[in-house]
């Protein structure tokens, strides 16, 4: 058994800096958390960055698998971000499915969940509230075990509570890097750490089957945004307007 270093929640924001954010998450996971790092892929609609990287990874023998060198000490997983008719966001992790934006919710978890992604319902500043909360909620409770995660994200500031992370789901960790100038830096700055062994042509399955376990202890490691980081960086957000950044 191995530490496993995941970062559940990756936006590339442009093919440019992908080399560069996952050169950092390989120094930051693989080279001082654990034997190997996990970068899992939450692209979203209208970008497809890993498909310009494919020719300078190294190929497992799943579609969705690809280790950044030959060391194997990375490991990036394909992924998507879909956006539900309720406006609410899904990652579908370790897959190369996709979906279109707009679906009701319910049918996005239960289509992901047949393609065998990892499923993930990742918190965001505003949109676990009013209905979109209840919808949270009901998908929570519909849940079959090990089929569906909560997400927690490094721009979650720590004065923040998530009562749905005290529940019955795991809670999976991501840095989610906003669209913003040095978005490679935000890569790894918090994740989730596991005990488990990867196979090295079949990374994903593996991981999916540690995850699914409800034996896995999943431990948080880094750092959730000060008060200041998180004004600031909502404040960047919308001074950019959502657009990406080199």
């Amino acid at each position: 058994m191995s530490l496993i270093a995941i970062d559940s929640h990756v936006h590339f924001h442009s093919t440019s800096g992908a080399i560069e954010a996952l050169s950092i998450a390989n120094e930051k996971l693989a080279g001082n958390v654990g034997r190997i790092g996990v970068v899992m892929l939450a692209e979203r609609q209208g970008f497809n960055v890993l498909d310009d990287l494919r020719s300078s990874l190294i190929a497992t023998d799943e579609p969705e698998a690809f280790w950044f060198d030959e060391s194997r000490s990375l490991l990036i997983l394909a992924g998507r971000q879909i956006i539900s008719a309720e406006k609410l966001e899904i990652l579908a992790l370790a897959t190369t499915a996709i979906l279109p934006d707009g679906l009701p919710a319910e049918r996005i978890v239960a289509e992901m969940d047949a393609a065998d992604a990892i499923v993930v319902l990742p918190w965001g500043v505003g949109k676990w509230i009013g209905k979109r909360g209840m919808l949270v909620d009901r998908l929570i409770a519909d849940a079959r075990p090990g089929r569906l995660f909560l997400g927690d994200n490094s721009g979650r500031p720590g004065f923040w509570p998530v009562r749905q992370f005290n529940g019955a789901l795991p809670v999976l960790s991501g840095s989610d890097p906003l669209p913003l100038p040095g978005w490679q830096q935000y890569v790894a700055r918090l994740v989730s750490v596991i005990d488990a062994d990867l196979s090295s042509e079949t990374p994903a399955a593996s991981l999916k089957a540690a995850l699914r376990d409800a034996a896995t202890q999943i431990e948080r490691l880094g750092s959730l945004a000060g008060a200041v980081r998180f004004v600031t960086d909502q404040a960047k957000l919308r001074l950019y307007g959502g657009k990406a950044v080199p």
